[in-house]
């Protein structure tokens, strides 16, 4: 699994959902238990880097040694948690005091920093500097753990995972730590089974990791545990329980749990529905500089969700989201340039940040790429191009591209014309839900299209576009009923939902209903238009 998992992707549908299972570490106990047994964080493991730092100070008052030992106890607590919780802003901080005493020359802080940066950038760290500091930490490191040290053994996993491609090592080491009752090993384990890392995955293996370091108190156990209550893995489905967890870990600063306690608001899962509430949590997630929450509290404000709508701010927080690589950041920022919403109106930026997106192979920025260049928007326009990048949208299964290229077999546009193929293109997107695609599929059928005629097939299609408030399908579908094919003959069903379609701006049934002497709904038209907001959305 990724370390951001299971998000609801594309524009105009949705925010992140609840994230994915993630590693990282905490030392802090939890004094609620849930009536299960106390385990306790022992920090021997790091006795002997105060003894390093403290060496040849003698003198040193026993108070001076102890503010000592809490200093590097919350300097690696800060470090090992902060990326991992979803906090960049802390990382960076937590980063530069590690590096400040890896620069001292203290051997357990240039491995540790080592280890690290070779996941994370952020530490700052040369290649040749990171080489050399593993090189000379490891055998240091080795003794270490083969003498029993949890905090050695957990990074000599970490080392063999991360860098030595060793994670039959890895997990022995780890184990050898969660003994101990090492809650950074124990978390670690816990991923290693949720993911079936070299070994079989087990959701109930991983449960029982998480939970041993939920129990001292660990963000990210309690993150983690509180992910597999979400999607019911290896425990019962309980939204409640993911509420807890998800509650205990952000008051502890993990990000990641504040963006998801967000979505449970949004949701109303294990809590009743508030959006002021969700938009509440996703703003802290995005303080902290976690991308998806600067993403979900982006999307919040361009819908007016639980805050005034206001694109401006929503570009703000969508650009630091996309400037650290949140690909659905990108895809709406790009909207925003293309839809000139809270900026101004720029199709080359459009084009660049959907460019960045589809770098990602992100669908729905690889289908407004083609949409850019079927209209000339950007780009010189260019049909060939739009096909091909539709083509890229719909290998990765957008019901958007397909649509797009039924439209193209219908024209004869690039390629020959051909309404079976059509049909099929059209099917595809229909069946994932689309209802330009629904209404498109209906009137092949009312037309004999590449399929058998079918008023029926083509009332049936008509009338799952206009469920979800499609004003071509309603309009069809209205025709339909006037004359009685394949449906209810019923004028009175006609009107309806010419005037439903008209209320969205479908000129073909306002005409229908000036014909007929309609002329009332103009009035709810005239309202509902100065009541009418701006929604960034695919097209």
């Amino acid at each position: 699994m990724r370390s951001d998992l299971g998000f609801l992707r594309g524009v105009g549908r949705g925010l992140v959902r609840v994230g994915e299972v993630r590693c990282g570490v905490s030392v802090r106990r939890l004094r609620e238990r849930w009536g299960l047994g106390v385990r306790s964080v022992a920090w021997s493991g790091l006795f002997w880097i105060l003894a390093a730092l403290t060496a040849g100070s003698a003198a040193r008052a026993g108070e001076e040694a102890a503010a000592a030992v809490e200093d590097v106890k919350g300097a690696v607590e800060l470090f090992v948690n902060a990326r991992t919780a979803g906090s960049v802003d802390d990382f960076i901080v937590a980063a530069a005091k590690v590096r400040a005493l890896a620069d001292a020359g203290q051997p357990f802080f240039r491995f540790l920093l080592a280890v690290y940066a070779s996941q994370d950038t952020l530490c700052n760290l040369p290649e040749k500097t990171r080489v050399k500091y593993l090189s000379e930490g490891r055998p240091l490191m080795m003794q270490y753990a083969e003498d029993g040290n949890s905090m050695a053994q957990y990074l000599v996993g970490m080392d063999c995972q991360v860098n030595l491609n060793a994670p039959a090592g890895a997990r022995k080491w780890f184990e050898r730590a969660a003994e101990q009752g090492h809650a950074l090993a124990q978390n670690s384990l816990g991923l290693i089974y949720y993911q079936g890392q070299d070994v079989a995955q087990n959701y109930d293996k991983a449960s029982e990791y998480f939970r041993l370091a939920a129990l001292q108190g660990n963000l990210n156990g309690e993150y983690n545990l509180g992910t597999l209550y979400y999607y019911g893995h290896g425990v019962p489905q309980d939204d409640d329980m993911a509420l807890r967890l998800y509650t205990r870990a952000a008051e502890k600063g993990n990000s990641n749990a504040m963006n998801n306690l967000g979505w449970l608001y949004q949701q109303g899962r294990g809590v009743a529905k508030d959006l002021e509430k969700a938009a509440a949590w996703y703003r802290k997630s995005a303080e902290t500089g976690n991308a998806n929450g600067q993403f979900n509290y982006g999307f919040s404000c361009a819908r007016g969700a639980g805050v005034p709508q206001n694109f401006r701010e929503a570009a703000m927080w969508y650009w630091r989201a996309a400037d650290q690589g949140n690909v659905e950041a990108q895809v709406n920022i790009g909207v925003l340039y293309r839809d000139g919403l809270g900026l101004k109106q720029d199709d080359g930026k459009a084009l660049d940040w959907f460019a960045k997106a589809a770098e990602q192979k992100h669908s729905m920025a690889q289908f407004f790429i083609g949409q850019m260049y079927e209209q000339g928007r950007g780009v010189p326009l260019d049909e060939g191009r739009a096909c091909r990048w539709y083509r890229k949208a719909a290998e990765n299964g957008n019901p958007h591209a397909f649509n797009a290229l039924g439209t193209f077999y219908y024209r004869g546009k690039t390629v020959a014309k051909d309404y079976v193929q059509a049909e099929a293109h059209y099917r595809r997107a229909a069946l994932q839900g689309l209802p330009a695609a629904q209404n498109n599929l209906g009137m092949l059928y009312l037309r004999g299209e590449g399929v058998v005629q079918s008023h029926e097939r083509a009332a049936e299609w008509f009338i799952k576009a206009v469920k979800q408030g499609n004003a071509d399908a309603a309009y069809n579908l209205a025709l339909l009923h006037e004359y009685g094919k394949g449906v209810e003959a019923s004028h009175i069903l006609a009107v309806n939902l010419c005037k439903q379609a008209a209320l969205q701006g479908h000129v073909g049934a306002a005409e229908w209903l000036f014909r007929n002497g309609y002329t009332a709904w103009l009035k709810s038209a005239a309202k509902k238009g100065g009541e009418a907001g701006h929604q960034p959305a695919a097209r």
